[in-house]
């Protein structure tokens, strides 16, 4: 994702998905979720982990477990969308965000 001067993503709902053979899944989603909770976003999530399986999309199409997951995050995803957006008409305000401390350990 790009970051850097004039691109905020702080408070934006972030998710990820993870497509796979087999193995890896769980791990790849881990850390791309680590990404989202570093950078202040909210996390959208499903009925189970954001993954489906299968070595083609034909094959990922037969994973009928992870369809549902993904058409209920998508579900999810604009609710939340929706609420934010209610919130912000609504008046209510983002967080007050304070100046980022750095603790160094070695001392």
């Amino acid at each position: 994702m790009p970051t850097g001067e004039g691109f905020n993503i702080s408070q934006k709902p972030g998710t990820a998905i993870v497509s796979c053979r087999r193995g890896g899944s769980t791990a790849a989603l881990d850390q791309l979720n680590k990404y989202f909770t570093i950078s202040n976003m909210p996390v959208v999530s499903s009925q189970y982990w954001n993954m489906v399986h299968g070595n083609t999309p034909e094959e990922v199409k037969q994973d009928l477990e992870g369809m549902q997951t993904m058409r209920t995050l998508g579900k999810n995803m604009a609710w939340l969308l929706k609420s934010i957006q209610a919130g912000k008409e609504a008046g209510i305000t983002l967080p007050a965000k304070e100046p980022r401390e750095m603790t160094n350990f070695i001392r």
